[in-house]
């Protein structure tokens, strides 16, 4: 069995984290790591991992998406998707989500808020596009060739994994065609003088199309391999005994780490 590690290139701020990598990188012969980079890497990411600056484009989703297009990864691999600003602070996680992944097909770090519904054939959930092409088109509309079919109808509930932490085997990420969305849609965001801050077209800051990125891809999941398919290492929001997501590089206030 194969383990590789795919984490998305940012923030570069948790050099624990990166250090700890770096010692299973190298002690570890089934372990591989992988940086898909939406900025420029600092010294010590390219002196130690595999890495590829990639168009900064869709975030996290699309940036797992380009490293599985760039990497050979064999169909039994057990993947890690995961943020460059978590904080490490029990590496036993990966033994917990090797187990878990005996019953289970997606692990997530921490319980995420579930979805009453979700429905992609709705035209009024982003009526201004990410981009001109894409206004007044529908969420599935979004949707890769290959997986326009499942976006066909309303779901509810839908369980949702979040993008910071990601674990499964490739061969199930594979039968739902990796993540969305279509690459028409790998549109970065803008600087808004407005808002001071990176924008999508026509949202303040990145939620709106981050969020949607996030739920089509749990919508896949919830349809193909139904909702008890996803799993958490946590019952709370963001933290868990192994790993605190950050949300932009910051700790949340409301959302402490244990």
């Amino acid at each position: 069995m194969k383990i590789q590690f795919i984490v998305v290139g940012w923030h570069y701020h948790q050099h624990e984290f990166y250090k700890g990598l770096k010692v299973i990188n190298e002690i570890a012969e089934e372990v591989n790591v992988f940086w898909s980079c939406h900025k420029d890497p600092p010294k010590f990411i390219k002196e130690n991992f595999k890495y590829q600056l990639f168009p900064n484009v869709g975030e996290e989703f699309i940036a797992y998406q380009q490293a599985i297009e760039y990497l050979d990864i064999e169909d039994d691999t057990v993947c890690f998707f995961i943020h460059d600003d978590v904080i490490i602070k029990n590496w036993g996680f990966l033994n917990i989500c090797l187990n878990k992944l005996n019953t289970h097909k997606f692990l997530g770090n921490c319980l995420n808020y579930s979805l009453e519904y979700f429905d992609p054939t709705d035209t009024d959930y982003v009526p201004q596009g990410i981009s001109e092409e894409f206004d007044n088109k529908t969420v599935a509309d979004y949707a890769q060739d290959e997986t326009k079919k499942l976006f066909d109808k309303k779901l509810s509930p839908v369980i949702v994994i979040r993008g910071s932490f990601i674990c499964c085997r490739y061969k199930d990420l594979k039968q739902i065609y990796g993540f969305e969305p279509r690459k028409e849609a790998w549109v970065g965001p803008e600087w808004s003088n407005i808002y001071q801050t990176y924008c999508y077209r026509g949202a303040k800051g990145l939620g709106k199309f981050g969020n949607m990125f996030m739920f089509m891809f749990s919508y896949k999941i919830n349809k193909v391999f139904g909702p008890h398919s996803i799993s958490y290492l946590s019952d709370r929001y963001l933290d868990s005994d192994f790993i605190y997501e950050m949300g932009r590089g910051e700790i949340i206030p409301d959302h402490p780490m244990l």
